[in-house]
């Protein structure tokens, strides 16, 4: 095979895992046009290096700047025409400039621009790789790495399937590059996919997984303003992975309040097929330009809402006791009214028209522009421990809607023949999909068995979570083909918030307590007597339903946002998350009262020797590459046996000339290609001091002698090569032995003689 199309087969499974990487950013994907543009860029690999190679290169770019922008090829070439030259160069700028607006993954009709980005980093990549493969495989190999990966950073989709495509693509240049023949080609195949099957076993052993929260990176070829960015959420539960940018982007601020507190922006009241959904009701239209109180909703505990019927003396003509914020928009693009606990009152002036939705939300007719500012009073309740504890589990009709997991409604927590009743839920045979649950209700059984009230059944399922149940922090989690919630609590438990709260608040749902996963916002920094929030602050927690209290929030995520409160693991006050580890459910100044055992903080501390605790990089790398050894080295054993399998005499003979002549090279012996048996010998004899006259004579008369003494001379052939290859591995040490076991020279080339 000539050099070039050597190259060319080197470079085209790179180019073609580079461009489907890069078109699943697309929906649907103009595989067609991306495929041409791709064998565009690889033109070059067909010519040697030097000046036809750097011609064939500049051809293809202006074949390619004219097949993704229209501009002419001679538009493009230096001083032919400043403006479109400059134009296509600003433009392609403005693409890495422009953030957050366009949603992945995106329709090329409508984002021609993204489309155009998207074309133009296969070109440019395959292009890369094509140039340098031939002399530089390796550095070939890093750019093909790169280049598939970058958009898993973006949409994290699929990300051990395209991960496993970037490594075979890297692995696949050297390969081809470096064969001796086809055979060579064929084993060093199969050792690749190998290390491969490791790699992506390893990334998705121990970890789970609609669009992202924070979706993507908006990138516009033709232009743009220099105003601030614009982010967006989707804000239903989505599991297939999330990723805050590196800059972060400041989306509101908020005046008034001093303590810390979440900002919502909406809840997921509906929980159907392991998602959730903002599935709200429509409550009432607040008139625009006043200052307006709310409805109070069913849920509304009775001690607030007497405050709706009296004016009292706070700012919105309401109780003193309301939490006023002003929050200004900075580049949040949404419709939801930020919020923190249960909104009273909002001024609409210059909002327009706005809606007051089931679940406390607000909801303005369209987008809020970005430098609006409005303000909200709201109830945050802030109830001690021991208030929580009290609260019994006796729960209004109103509340039946948090109880409901896929259509049931779930019997109130300790109803008599609560235990016969759910039983019976996931027995009943017309409901055979809604079994799949019973793995996480037994979970969440076990975990909160020694639980007597609501609000200790919430704190054990908290704790859990955040520290003693193996859950790690993942914003990257591998997708579960079915059961993503169940598979999470029972087998990967690794993910991000949207999984935490998700499963928490199902759970909860489950065991009779109403629950409500809320969407929106962390505190953020306080700056300037102002809450300053940003993208990297977006966030899902559970919001649980006390009687007589209301609307409480808990966060079961590891390593994310606290509140200012201490009734919650959350709690930004390690005294108080140090209380509650200790069961202490009285608060400040209260008597304490435990919960179980008198030391329940053996069982709220993580355990370090959990299984499901996730293997560290390190870890992860020192397996990959024991598969890597015992894989070759299995590969040269089986290779090696199968030589074998034959009863003629003089193939055996021959057999175990290759495998002492393979054994020598992979012991950096130089040797010809079809090395003589006296070749051998001598090797053996100068390099280890090993003589091999009794296998060298024994597989001659094998090989040569009468055919009446081949079978007995090719047994004692194999004989004494086990008797020469014990001697001569005393003779090396063990960093040789080990070098010698997972070398490839022996796969290199055939060694027939």
């Amino acid at each position: 095979m000539g050099s070039g199309w050597r190259t060319l087969l080197a470079c085209a499974v790179p180019a073609l895992v580079i461009t489907l990487s890069w078109l699943q950013l697309e929906e649907p994907a103009r595989l067609g046009q991306a495929l041409a543009i791709a064998a565009l860029a690889l033109v070059p690999a067909l010519l040697p290096a030097g000046r036809a190679r750097i011609a064939a290169a500049v051809a293809a770019s202006l074949g390619a700047g004219w097949a993704i922008y229209g501009a002419q090829p001679w538009e493009l070439l230096p001083f032919r025409d400043e403006r479109v030259l400059g134009r296509s160069v600003a433009t392609a700028a403005q693409g890495f400039t422009d953030f957050y607006r366009v949603l992945l993954p995106f329709e090329p009709h409508e984002s021609v621009e993204m489309h155009s980005l998207v074309l133009t980093a296969i070109f440019g990549f395959t292009l890369a790789v094509a140039l340098v493969a031939r002399r530089h495989p390796l550095g070939a190999a890093a750019v093909a790495v790169g280049a598939a990966g970058w958009p898993a950073t973006l949409l994290t989709g699929r990300p051990v399937l395209y991960g496993a495509l970037a490594l075979g693509a890297a692995l696949w240049i050297p390969l081809v590059q470096r064969a001796g023949s086809i055979r060579g080609l064929a084993v060093g195949t199969a050792a690749a996919a190998l290390v491969v099957s490791g790699a992506a076993w390893a990334s998705s052993a121990t970890t789970v997984a609609r669009g992202a929260a924070l979706e993507w990176e908006s990138w516009e070829l033709r232009g743009g303003s220099d105003r601030i960015a614009d982010v967006s959420f989707a804000w239903d539960s989505n599991y297939d992975g999330i990723r805050f940018p590196a800059q972060k982007t400041v989306v509101f601020t908020v005046e008034g309040p001093e303590r810390a507190t979440y900002w919502r922006a909406s809840t997921l009241n509906l929980f159907s097929d392991e998602h959730w959904f903002e599935h709200l009701l429509w409550l009432r239209r607040v008139d625009s330009g006043s200052m307006t109180r709310l409805s109070a909703s069913a849920l509304v505990p009775p001690s607030q809402r007497r405050n709706w019927n009296e004016p009292g003396s706070g700012k919105a003509g309401g109780p003193a006791d309301l939490l006023e914020q002003k929050v200004e928009v900075r580049a949040l693009v949404d419709d939801h009214l930020i919020a923190a606990g249960t909104p009273f009152a909002v001024d609409a002036r210059g909002l327009g028209t706005v809606f007051q939705l089931s679940g406390n939300v607000l909801r303005a007719q369209t987008t809020v522009p970005a430098g609006t500012s409005y303000r909200v009073w709201s109830f945050v309740p802030d109830p001690t421990r021991a208030e929580l504890a009290a609260s019994p589990g006796r729960y209004p009709a109103a509340a039946a809607r948090y109880l409901e997991v896929d259509g049931r409604v779930f019997p109130a927590f300790g109803a008599a023949g609560r235990d016969l009743l759910v039983d019976e839920f996931f027995a009943d045979p017309s409901y055979e999909s809604f079994r799949r649950y019973r793995p996480m209700y037994d979970v969440a059984e076990r975990v909160t068995r020694q639980a007597d009230t609501p609000y200790e059944t919430v704190l054990a399922l908290e704790s859990w979570f955040r520290y003693r149940g193996g859950f790690r922090y993942d914003e990257s989690p591998p997708r579960l083909r079915s059961s993503p919630l169940v598979g999470f609590v029972t087998r990967t438990k690794a993910g991000y918030c949207q999984q935490f709260a998700g499963a928490m608040a199902a759970m909860l749902r489950m065991l009779g307590i109403p629950s409500r996963v809320a969407v929106g916002f962390t505190s953020g920094r306080r700056e300037d007597g102002r809450w300053v929030v940003t993208d990297h602050e977006a966030h899902a927690w559970v919001e649980v339903w006390f009687a007589g209290i209301g609307w409480i929030p808990f966060d079961p995520t590891p390593g994310r946002g606290t509140f200012a409160a201490d009734y919650s693991f959350a709690s930004e006050s390690d005294d108080a998350v140090a209380a509650l580890r200790r069961g202490e459910l009285g608060g400040s100044g209260t008597g304490a009262r435990q919960i179980g055992p008198r030391d329940p903080a053996d069982r709220l501390v993580p355990d370090p020797s959990n299984p499901d605790r996730p293997p560290s990089l390190v870890g992860v790398a020192l397996l990959v590459g024991s598969l890597w050894v015992l894989g070759v080295g299995l590969l040269k054993a089986l290779l090696g046996r199968v030589r074998y399998l034959t009863r003629d005499p003089r193939r055996l003979a021959s057999a175990s000339r290759r495998e002492l002549e393979g054994f020598l090279r992979d012991q950096g012996v130089a040797l010809e290609p079809g090395a003589t048996l006296q070749t051998l010998q001598s090797a053996l004899r100068r390099e280890l001091g090993v003589d091999a006259r009794g296998f060298t004579a024994a597989t001659a008369r094998a090989r040569y002698g009468p055919p009446a003494h081949a079978v007995e001379s090719a047994a004692v052939a194999r004989r004494e090569l086990r008797r020469v290859l014990r001697r001569a591995r005393r003779e090396l040490s063990l960093p040789a032995r080990a070098r010698g076991f997972v070398s490839l020279r022996s796969l290199r080339k055939g060694h027939a003689v």
